[in-house]
């Protein structure tokens, strides 16, 4: 394991409360019990190491520094790849791979992480290092930013058109039994440039993605203007973070106690606690194929 994921994944399991982790409908469930109910939504390992490979192409065509201190002129392969990212981006990365393989589409039955063709960002906190997570929020922190295929984006136009669809047919699920995606709540509106947010009706912690509602428009055929990704042109652009506390903090490496309903205080709990607490468990010792 990289210097510095120790941390995390100790800390993690120390503050794994699942009775702690509560909504408005009272306790959650524990996780062990709900995995071994329903089996463990776990995503194929050759989805994260294909995402890793499409970000490796990026950075190489890119060459230079950017804000997780990668440089794609020094990068070779997958492996130096993940190990030259911070914990708390490793942890980005497999938190929301993990939310997104279980996200799944009504039409066909696929998992969303299906539908994600490229990667262009990962990021954890703001000076993320080996054994500090950096800031647990920021809106260029904590995030991923990644391309979809026209299947899933079609999915995310109809959850917003329909609010998450009847219970019973939801346009898209969620990883916890009874969770789906919605159009966002969020009085803040579309991060810029995105046009269009959904978000899962479930926090602790809530995922959301922002992505152009109509690839043809003139927004989404102008550069992103984003950090790392300026002079991208991507009309299938899809920014994601999961939001883990009531101040929307979106670092899976912090501490936080107000994740509970109405944001009243809670125990404290590492966010991948919070995480695993209620969607399963996360493996913080994964790493690339041949690695």
């Amino acid at each position: 394991m990289p210097r510095g994921l120790a941390a995390v994944a100790l800390a993690a399991a120390a503050c794994n409360s699942p009775a702690a982790v509560t909504d408005a409908a009272g306790p959650r469930v524990d996780a062990a019990a709900r995995d071994a109910a329903r089996g463990d939504a776990s995503l194929p390992p050759t989805d994260r190491d294909r995402l890793l490979q499409s970000y490796l192409a990026y950075l190489q065509a890119h060459p230079g520094p950017m804000s997780n201190g990668l440089d794609g002129a020094q990068l070779a392969t997958t492996c130096a790849l993940w190990d030259g990212l911070p914990p708390s981006a490793q942890a980005v990365f497999s938190t929301l791979t993990s939310r997104l393989a279980g996200g799944v589409l009504a039409g066909d039955g696929s998992p969303m992480l299906t539908h994600v063709t490229r990667l262009y960002r990962i990021v954890g906190g703001t000076g993320a290092t080996a054994t500090a997570p950096g800031s647990c929020g920021g809106g260029e922190a904590n995030r991923m930013f990644m391309a979809t295929d026209p299947a899933l984006h079609a999915a995310l136009v109809a959850t917003h058109a329909d609010k998450g669809g009847p219970s019973g047919a939801r346009d898209i699920a969620d990883r916890d039994p009874g969770g789906y995606w919605r159009d966002s709540h969020d009085a803040g509106g579309p991060h810029a440039p995105f046009d269009q947010s959904d978000e899962t009706n479930d926090g602790a912690p809530r995922g959301q993605v922002q992505y152009f509602a109509d690839p043809t428009s003139v927004t989404a055929l102008a550069p992103l203007g984003r950090v790392d990704v300026e002079a991208l042109v991507e009309p299938a652009a899809l920014e994601m973070d999961q939001d883990y506390d009531c101040t929307h903090n979106s670092n899976p490496a912090c501490t936080y106690t107000l994740y509970g309903p109405l944001c009243a205080p809670e125990p404290a709990a590492v966010g991948v606690a919070i995480y695993e607490a209620t969607y399963g468990p996360v493996d913080l010792t994964w790493r690339p194929a041949g690695c």
